[in-house]
C-alpha cells in the first residue's frame, strides 16, 4: 500500500505561495518550500530532491504525492489532523 504525501494548498493557489508537504493519514509536516507557481512544488518538495525521495521511501516504502485537491481530503480536514499530529509530538517532547 501506498503511502500517500499531499501538497497544500493545492493547483488553484496563486503566485508566490508557501506549499507543504504531509503525510496524509498522520498529519505530519515533512517540509515546505515557497514556489512562485504551483507547478513547482511537486519537483521542489519531492522529486527533484534525490535525499528526500530516499528518505521518505526509506521511512514509508513506496510514495504517492498529490496535491490536495486531486483527493477526497479538504483543506480542513488536513488542518486537523495536522493538529492532531502536533499535539502529539508536542506531548512527546514534554515527557
Amino acid at each position: 500500500m501506498k503511502t500517500l504525501l499531499i501538497i497544500a494548498p493545492g493547483r488553484e493557489a496563486t503566485r508566490d505561495s508557501v506549499f507543504n508537504l504531509l503525510v496524509a493519514e498522520t498529519g505530519e509536516h515533512l517540509a515546505s518550500h515557497l514556489c512562485s507557481h504551483y507547478g513547482f512544488a511537486k519537483s521542489d518538495l519531492y522529486s527533484s530532491r534525490k535525499d528526500r525521495v530516499e528518505e521518505y521511501e526509506k521511512r514509508f516504502g513506496e510514495v504517492e504525492v498529490k496535491y490536495i485537491d486531486e483527493t477526497d481530503i479538504t483543506e480542513e480536514q488536513l488542518i486537523e489532523i495536522n493538529k492532531d499530529w502536533y499535539s502529539k509530538i508536542s506531548v512527546e517532547k514534554e515527557s
